[in-house]
């Protein structure tokens, strides 16, 4: 007689342990065969969100004066609101790639999802991730905003250090909350902290997964920058899906799926040029 498994249940720390936990290779060959066929969406999406990024970007750097104090003050904090925006945008680009690994509808419009979904949730998190980034961007940018004589050579050492520093404080911010949208998106009734406490006790025993996962798109980025940047358009929904399946594989997801929606009579994706299907 072969012995029956406990019940799990999902308010247990130990349910997460009965479940596989699939590395890298096994990750992104799921996410390669849940884009299969389905790129234009997410292409098209991804090159929404750039605009929505790039327009007011460019409108705060030919308006704005930095030549103050105050002028530099100001088109700072600009500048975070609109990086505070788009990161609502791309929570709404992580419901499109979940509804892609979960075989759902998906469409374009599902950028604007979060915006519809409590957005003071996502605004709340990535703003206390802001915070954290400026915080260590401060002692890269100040020298460089009080210092006006600084030689060229100086201001790119400086420049390099605090990329640098923000591309590794940015990777370590995302093994420790990097789950957060998700459960936001998932959960519509959990709040900011409560998601970032989740996605701190869903990473325990996961961040070495993840960052090798994330290190593992690195060739990949190499040749995407050969390319003028045009194999982003391929590579950013490729980590994306992989994130998403991450993801449904931390928290069981992919091993005891979802029921699936009901389909509508009158649903918008159906038959849609945008949706891909």
């Amino acid at each position: 007689n072969v012995p029956e498994l406990p019940a799990i249940s999902l308010n247990t720390k130990e349910w997460r342990f009965y479940f596989m936990k699939r590395n890298s290779a096994a990750i992104k060959l799921i996410a390669r065969e849940n884009l299969s066929g389905r790129y234009g969406t997410p292409m098209a999406a991804l090159l929404l969100m750039f605009l929505c990024s790039l327009l007011p970007s460019m409108l705060i750097t030919s308006t704005m004066s930095t030549a103050t104090v105050l002028g530099i003050v100001t088109t700072q904090l600009l500048n975070y609101m609109v990086s505070l925006l788009v990161a609502v945008v791309g929570a709404g680009y992580a419901k499109l790639m979940l509804n892609i690994s979960r075989g759902e509808a998906f469409a374009v419009k599902d950028l604007f999802f979060a915006f519809s979904h409590h957005p003071d949730r996502f605004i709340v998190v990535h703003l206390i991730l802001l915070v954290i980034q400026f915080i260590f961007a401060l002692p890269f940018d100040l020298p460089g905003y009080m210092n006006k004589d600084m030689s060229d050579n100086a201001f790119l050492l400086l420049m390099l250090f605090g990329s640098l520093t923000n591309l590794a404080v940015n990777m370590i911010l995302g093994l420790f909350f990097g789950l957060a949208d998700y459960l936001l998106l998932d959960n519509t009734d959990m709040s900011a902290m409560e998601a970032m406490r989740e996605s701190l006790r869903l990473m325990k025993g996961n961040k070495g997964r993840l960052l090798y996962m994330d290190l593992s798109f690195i060739p990949l980025m190499l040749l995407s920058l050969l390319s003028c940047y045009v194999g982003f358009l391929w590579l950013t929904p490729y980590m994306r899906a992989a994130g998403a399946v991450f993801y449904m594989d931390v928290t069981g997801e992919l091993d005891a799926p979802r029921p699936k929606p009901a389909p509508q009579e009158n649903d918008s994706y159906n038959h849609s040029y945008w949706t891909g299907q």
